[in-house]
C-alpha cells in the first residue's frame, strides 16, 4: 500500500509546532489514566518483575510531565512503599527519616563549596581568561581552537565542579570564534560538549562526590580515582580533534600564516595560573592527607575568591559573590532534593525485592566482572536517552554496586565508570540536556545553528567515549593508581 505524504515544501511552516503542541497536550491529559493504573497495579500485589516494571513507567511518565526529579522519585518511592507494606507508617516513616539522614553526611557537605568555587570563576570572568591562556599555548596545532576549548575544559574542570558552568563559560566565547574563524559549526558544537564532559571526572567532581555518598566510600580517594582517566580522556579527545581535521580539511581552517609574536601569547598563557593555584590548593591537599575533602572545598572557595580579588579587583568581587551565593544555595538545594527523592526510591526498591531478582539473574549468567560492566555499559546507555546523571546513579547505584562488588569489582573503579556514563547521558538523544544548552548558547550568540547539527557534533566523539570506557571496564588498575599513592 502506497502512502501519500507532502513534501517539506508542501507543509505549511507553522504545522510542526501544532502537532508538537496536540502531542503534548494529549500526554499530559493521559497522565491521570496512566499514573492511576501504574498505582492500582503497584496495589494488586504483582511479582517483583511487573512491579519494577510498572514503577519505572510511573517514574518516566512524571519525568516527562516535567515534574522535578527528586520530587518523581520521592513520590514513586513513597507509593511503592505503601503498596508492599500495606500500610502508610512505612512511607511516613521513610519520608521523615530519609530526609535527614540522606542530606546529612558529611561527606555531602562538600558540595556547596564546589559549587561556589566554580560560580566564583564563571561570573568573574576568569573562565574567559583560562581560556584565553589555553588558546595561546596549543592554539597553533590543528583544529587549534578546538584543543584550547577541549583543554580548557579540563583546566577548569580541576577548579569547577559543574559541567554545565564549564560549557556556559567556554560557549559564549569558543563557538562564535570557531565558527568567525571558518570552522565547522557542528565540529564546534561537538568539541565544546565534549570540553564538558571530560570535566566532571577531574576533581572537584560533584558526581563522583555524590557516589561517593551512596557508596559509603572515602570522598578524597574517589576525587582523585577521576585524576588520570579525566586528564586521559581529553587527550584522546585532542587527538581525535587533531586527527578529523587531518583527515577532512574543510572542518577547520589552516593554521599556516597564522603566526603570533611570541611575548603575547607568554603573556597570554600566565592566566592558566588560576588552575594551578586550585589545582594545588584542593588536589594537593587531598593527595597529601593535610585537607578532608569539605575542608578542600572550604578551602578551595576561598582561594577562588582572592584570585578574583586579585585579579579582577573588589569591585568585580562583590559583584560576584552575592550572585554565586545566591545561586550556590539554588544548586545545591536542587542536588539535595534529588538526593532525598533517590534514597526514598531506592528504599522502595530494597523492600520489594526486585534487586535480589536482578542479582540472581546475574548470578545464574555467570557474567563476571567484566562481562557485569559490559552489562552495566548498556544499561546506562538506554537510561542515558531519558534521564539525567544524578537520578540515573541514585536508583541504579544501590541495586547494581553490591552486584559487582560480589563479582570483584571495586566500587571506586565503578564509580568513575558511573560518572563516565552518566555524562554521556547529558549527551545523548532524545534528553541531552547539554545539547539544548548548547543549542541555546549558539543562538544567543548569534551562530545559526540547529538543534539536530548540535546533536550532529556529538558523533564524531561519541564512539570515543564509549571506547574510553571500556579501558576502565578491562584496565581498571590505572583508576587505582593515585589512590593508592594517597596519604
Amino acid at each position: 500500500m502506497t502512502v501519500m505524504t507532502k513534501s517539506p515544501e508542501q507543509s505549511p511552516p507553522t504545522d510542526r509546532p501544532k502537532r508538537s503542541a496536540r502531542f503534548a497536550t494529549g500526554f499530559v491529559l493521559s497522565a491521570p489514566v496512566v499514573l492511576g493504573y501504574c498505582t492500582y497495579v503497584m496495589f494488586s500485589g504483582p511479582t517483583e518483575i511487573s512491579l519494577g516494571g510498572v514503577s519505572l513507567v510511573m517514574l518516566l511518565w512524571l519525568m516527562f510531565l516535567r515534574v522535578p526529579v527528586g520530587i518523581a522519585l520521592a513520590v514513586v518511592g513513597l507509593i511503592g512503599l505503601w503498596a508492599v507494606t500495606g500500610t502508610t507508617t512505612g512511607a511516613i516513616n521513610s519520608l521523615h527519616e530519609v530526609a535527614w539522614s540522606s542530606t546529612s553526611s558529611w561527606t555531602l557537605s562538600v558540595i556547596p563549596m564546589f559549587v561556589l568555587m566554580g560560580l566564583l570563576l564563571e561570573r568573574s570572568g576568569l573562565g574567559a581568561d583560562i581560556y584565553s591562556a589555553v588558546r595561546a599555548i596549543v592554539g597553533r596545532t590543528p583544529a587549534g581552537l578546538a584543543v584550547s576549548t577541549n583543554f580548557a575544559g579540563a583546566a577548569m574542570g580541576a577548579a569547577s565542579g559543574s559541567t554545565t558552568g564549564i560549557v556556559y563559560s567556554l560557549g559564549r566565547t569558543g563557538i562564535p570564534e570557531m565558527v568567525k574563524a571558518g570552522y565547522d559549526k557542528r565540529f564546534a558544537a561537538g568539541a565544546l560538549m565534549m570540553a564538558g564532559t571530560g570535566g566532571q571526572l577531574i576533581p572537584p567532581s560533584i558526581l563522583l562526590v555524590i557516589y561517593a555518598g551512596i557508596a559509603q566510600v572515602p570522598v578524597g580517594q574517589q576525587l582523585m580515582a577521576g585524576m588520570l582517566p579525566g586528564i586521559l580522556l581529553h587527550v584522546a579527545y585532542a587527538i581525535a580533534m587533531v586527527a578529523l581535521v587531518l583527515l577532512i580539511p574543510r572542518l577547520a581552517p589552516s593554521v599556516k600564516g597564522q603566526r603570533q609574536p611570541i611575548g603575547p601569547r607568554l603573556r597570554a598563557s600566565l592566566g592558566i595560573w588560576p588552575v594551578l593555584v586550585l589545582v594545588g590548593v584542593v588536589l594537593g591537599g587531598l593527595y597529601l592527607g593535610v585537607f578532608t575533602p569539605t575542608e578542600a572545598g572550604a578551602f578551595g572557595a576561598v582561594a577562588a575568591g582572592l584570585m578574583v580579588l586579585v585579579t579582577k579587583g573588589f569591585g568585580t568581587l562583590r559583584e560576584s559573590i552575592g550572585g554565586a551565593t545566591r545561586e550556590t544555595v539554588i544548586t545545591s538545594g536542587s542536588i539535595f532534593l534529588i538526593i532525598i527523592g533517590g534514597h526514598i526510591f531506592g528504599r522502595f526498591m530494597a523492600v520489594s525485592g526486585i534487586p535480589r531478582v536482578f542479582s540472581e539473574y546475574l548470578e545464574n549468567a555467570d557474567t563476571g566482572p567484566i562481562g557485569f560492566m559490559l552489562l552495566v555499559l548498556v544499561l546506562y546507555l538506554v537510561l542515558g536517552t531519558f534521564m539525567d546523571p544524578v537520578p540515573m546513579m541514585l536508583i541504579t547505584v544501590p541495586i547494581l554496586l553490591p552486584i559487582g562488588m560480589s563479582l570483584g569489582v571495586d566500587p571506586i573503579v565503578f564509580g568513575v565508570f558511573a560518572v563516565l556514563m552518566g555524562e554521556l547521558a547529558v549527551l545523548t538523544p532524545p534528553v541531552g540536556i547539554l545539547v539544548y544548552i548548547v543549542h541555546r548558547i549558539a543562538r544567543d550568540s548569534g551562530v545559526k545553528m540547529s538543534l539536530g547539527e548540535v546533536f550532529q557534533g556529538i558523533a564524531w566523539f561519541y564512539p570515543i567515549t564509549i571506547a574510553f570506557a571500556l579501558t576502565i571496564v578491562f584496565f581498571p588498575e590505572y583508576v587505582l593508581w593515585l589512590p593508592g599513592l594517597m596519604k
